[in-house]
């Protein structure tokens, strides 16, 4: 029985150190993470990426793209913290002389976007992340008027 009890407790040992080794959910990269929340023709600009932060953490990045075929931006907010735990990510692009576009979702897994065309004029770009709880936000984007034509 003693030995049934040592056995049992290595394996349980063994299964605790499998499960603490298994690397955590990795971010998607921006690449796909623009191809998913794009679209195909879209490249990133100058200027096209920023940290999303809170309290000097990192919790994901916002890019600006564009398509030249198309004339329209895409902004997308890429979780990089909480990646692949659902909690609200948001994103705004804000086109110079027509209007604000925005978009929320509140159980986001892994990024969102908004596509707008802006051909001929500036923009100014956002993006949010939460913590699952809704208690903690990250901020990140360009609110100066930029990536004009």
């Amino acid at each position: 029985m003693a030995r049934i009890r040592t056995l049992l407790g290595l394996l349980t040992a063994a299964a605790a150190l499998m499960v603490t080794a298994v690397p955590a959910a990795s971010a998607h990269t921006q690449a796909e993470a623009i191809l998913n929340g794009c679209g195909s023709g879209f490249r990133l600009v100058t200027d096209g990426t920023r940290a999303i932060t809170t309290g000097g953490s990192t919790w994901g990045y916002v890019h600006l793209t564009y398509n030249s075929a198309t004339g329209a931006n895409c902004v997308v907010t890429r979780k990089t913290a909480y990646h692949g735990t659902p909690s609200r990510v948001s994103v705004e692009l804000v086109v110079q002389n027509d209007d604000t576009y925005y978009r929320a979702d509140n159980a986001a897994s892994h990024w969102e976007s908004v596509t707008h065309n802006a051909a001929g004029r500036c923009v100014m770009y956002s993006g949010w992340v939460w913590n699952p709880a809704g208690t903690v936000v990250a901020y990140g984007g360009r609110q100066s008027w930029g990536n004009c034509g």
